[in-house]
């Protein structure tokens, strides 16, 4: 049986595999741009309300910035009592998007194109 990391995809799209983009990471994305692009943790564990553990944002703070998509202030070996500030990579972010939807609209070649 082939594993699942064996199927195609188009060129662009590699960096959207393996982010499970969640709930969370949404919301920090969202906070990030509703506040300029840049929050240091407080103040997104402020932004994103008492309903989202400090530990959840934090793991996933680490994986958004694995992808490239935040960027934090402090090294990441630095960090422990220290203040990070975050800063939203939208370009980053942006470009993976429109890759996505490129590869996902019909273009006049497609098969699927009624003409």
């Amino acid at each position: 049986m082939p594993a699942y990391s064996d199927a195609p995809l188009p060129v662009g799209l590699d960096a959207l595999v393996g982010m499970g983009m969640n709930r969370v990471k949404l919301a920090i994305a969202v906070a990030l741009a509703e506040h300029g692009g840049c929050l240091s943790t407080p103040e997104l564990l402020a932004a994103l309300g008492e309903g989202v553990a400090g530990t959840t944002i934090a793991r996933n703070l680490t994986e958004l910035e694995d992808h490239g998509y935040v960027t934090g202030d402090v090294p990441r070996d630095e960090r422990r009592r220290r203040r990070t500030h975050w800063t939203l990579n939208q370009e980053t972010l942006h470009a993976d998007l429109r890759a996505l939807i490129q590869a996902t609209t019909p273009t006049d070649e497609s098969p699927t194109a009624t003409g």
